[in-house]
């Protein structure tokens, strides 16, 4: 056994195609005004942030090195490891294509070789194992097989395509944490048959985003933990993942859950005014904002 981690965070590592328009709409042709090659993904995403929070990860996930090259490599010069991340040699992808207007996104995903995978699991043992966006059954597959602490599961925008009954009532079961936005919490409740009030009582938390409207957490203490309302021009693009980058960042420094969620809201704040690739953080900044709102959480 090597040397425990802090957290293991298994989703996509994408390479983005962000097709920038005036509104998002139903209309068959819409104009196009800018396109943009960015590095993006669930994992992704989160590690780029992460890197710069000064804590322990790993990430699992599966590119190919014919699209992913030039991403492998910044990741490598973000000092983030690759032992998780298989390289595949055939292939193309994981690619997502987004439309987004700055406020609102659609995303239209190529998964390459992301499909019917099982990772390459390191023999270490993780605090928190983090099961994003990815084929279900290798999601499954790594809870199983990894030792870990805490399980928390966060399927994103997949859990209304990728997820039956069964499934959801599996992850839900193993897991300890569950986080989504308000529709896809939902979809769990109804999709899944989920109670919540039955699943908190065994101990289990339930993480809702509610975007500017702040953070609700469901558990045997329940509040909404605001967040910080952005102005002038944001992009929300990798916001979710950001405010997950943000709330490890309190877990690992021992804050408690409400405490956790609020840096989350920070670090989200930060990705949609500066962007992901040019986020400025400072712990202590985090930390003392963190405070302020949760001094302003609404029981």
């Amino acid at each position: 056994m090597t040397d425990s981690k802090f957290l293991a965070y298994a989703g996509h590592i994408n390479v983005d195609v962000v097709m920038s328009v005036d509104q998002l709409t139903d209309d068959i042709t819409n104009r196009v005004s800018r396109v943009d090659e960015q590095f993006g993904g669930t994992a992704g995403n989160f590690a780029i942030v992460a890197s710069k929070l000064d804590y322990p990860f790993r990430i699992y996930s599966t590119v190919s090195r014919k699209s992913h090259a030039a991403y492998i490599q910044f990741l490598k010069d973000l000092g983030i490891s690759l032992e998780g991340i298989t390289i595949n040699e055939n292939g193309f992808g994981p690619i997502c294509y987004a439309v987004n207007d700055g406020k609102k996104q659609k995303y239209y995903m190529a998964e390459g070789p992301m499909t019917g995978i099982r990772y390459n699991l390191q023999d270490e043992h993780y605090r928190y194992l983090h099961m994003s966006t990815g084929d279900p059954d290798t999601n499954m597959d790594l809870l199983d097989r990894s030792i870990h602490d805490r399980a928390v599961f966060d399927p994103s925008q997949e859990i209304f395509y990728k997820y039956g009954k069964e499934q959801i009532q599996k992850f839900v079961k193993k897991s300890d944490i569950i986080i989504g936005n308000r529709d896809e919490i939902n979809f769990m409740r109804d999709k899944g048959e989920i109670s919540l009030e039955q699943e908190i009582s065994t101990g289990k938390i339930f993480i809702e985003t509610r975007g500017h409207s702040g953070t609700f957490l469901h558990g045997k203490k329940e509040s909404l933990i605001p967040s910080i309302n952005a102005t002038g021009k944001v992009n929300t693009l990798g916001a979710g993942d950001s405010f997950r980058a943000g709330l490890y960042f309190g877990l690992f420094r021992n804050m408690d859950m409400e405490h956790s969620i609020a840096c989350g809201n920070v670090v989200a704040y930060k990705a949609v005014t500066d962007g992901i690739m040019n986020i400025s953080l400072s712990a202590e900044s985090i930390i003392s904002r963190a405070k302020m709102l949760c001094d302003k959480t609404i029981p």
